[in-house]
């Protein structure tokens, strides 16, 4: 009952985790709450309940506000991994 609860409230908050990607040069994710790690070829950031792994080219990190981010540059692979 409580996990159904705090998932209705993070839908109706928007907490959840989001990604948009645009080809393969562009990923937007919403609702991150860290950088893990940050470099020319890998991007490592944390939401709430996920790790994403960006891997890539050139990658460059953009747009932290809000708890959106921005990663650009040539994207090969989004890994998603589950945290708790």
């Amino acid at each position: 009952m409580r996990k159904r609860i705090q998932r209705t409230v993070m839908n109706w908050m928007y907490l959840d985790t989001y990604v948009h990607m645009h080809g393969n040069r562009e990923l937007r994710v919403e609702n991150v709450r860290r950088i893990l790690a940050y470099d020319e070829i890998c991007v490592r950031l944390r939401t709430r309940d996920m790790t994403v792994t960006v891997w890539g080219t050139g990658l460059r990190v953009y747009d932290y506000k809000s708890s959106s981010m921005l990663v650009t540059g040539r994207i090969t692979s989004v890994e998603l991994s589950e945290t708790r």
